[in-house]
């Protein structure tokens, strides 16, 4: 049966990127409904209306459809946070502290579930099956937006120097890396902490511990005498 994107074999270039759009969409509904891991090419290829090698003319793989999804996800953020730590933005009435700071770095992150999925299978996942030239593009694009990031929370925080603000930054993202999944454990692990509360001290609230993190970071960083070797995960 025909679905709601299904339309002629993309001829004209802006036919293309319809089907591309089309296609980037059906990925996001579905990451919407289930964890990004559980989704494959073919539930990518159904819900568009599209075979599996006619999907592959658009996109090398599944892994490059959601590359392009969380560079968008992750453009949403830079432009929330820049919003949010701008003099009329969320710190606006509060002294830039490390805990203030941290927490709206938190807060913009965990707003946004499919660029935390999206991050936290980037490295494992995502950047396995592409070629050489689709990660350089998606390093090279997330690279700018980390230092982006990296001189607003600098120009918010004066007394943090930009390595640090820019190692802010990207430690957030390696953080979410390793928190996101924790925090949102599988069904059957959840009933198992429903049925051995005891071990429900290994679960965490993802942004609580995150700003906890970010604000003991930033709180380092501005007693550190050196600044910070560039990391990982985007940075």
């Amino acid at each position: 049966m025909a679905t709601a994107y299904e339309f002629q074999r993309a001829r004209r270039p802006e036919h293309k990127e319809e089907r591309r759009e089309a296609i980037l969409t059906a990925a996001r509904e579905l990451a919407g409904e289930r964890p990004v891991r559980e989704i494959s090419l073919g539930d990518i290829a159904r819900r568009v209306g599209l075979a599996k090698s006619n999907l592959l003319r658009y996109f090398e793989s599944r892994e490059d459809v959601f590359l392009r999804l969380l560079l968008r996800e992750w453009e949403s953020w830079r432009v929330s946070l820049t919003e949010r730590l701008s003099p009329d933005g969320a710190t606006a009435d509060n002294v830039a502290t490390a805990d203030n700071v941290a927490a709206t770095i938190a807060r913009t992150i965990a707003e946004r579930p499919l660029f935390c999925d999206l991050i936290s299978e980037m490295s494992a996942v995502l950047e396995r099956n592409v070629s050489v030239a689709a990660v350089q593009a998606f390093k090279s694009q997330s690279l700018d937006k980390v230092d982006d990031l990296g001189t607003v929370v600098a120009d918010r925080m004066p007394e943090l120097d930009g390595p640090h603000a820019r190692e802010t930054i990207a430690a957030g993202l390696i953080i979410t890396a390793g928190l996101w999944p924790i925090a949102n454990p599988a069904p059957r692990v959840t009933a198992m902490y429903a049925e051995d509360p005891a071990l429900t001290r290994a679960h965490v609230d993802f942004e609580d511990r995150l700003q906890q993190l970010l604000s003991t970071l930033i709180t380092g960083f501005l007693v550190a005498p050196e600044a910070p070797q560039r990391a990982g995960c985007g940075s």
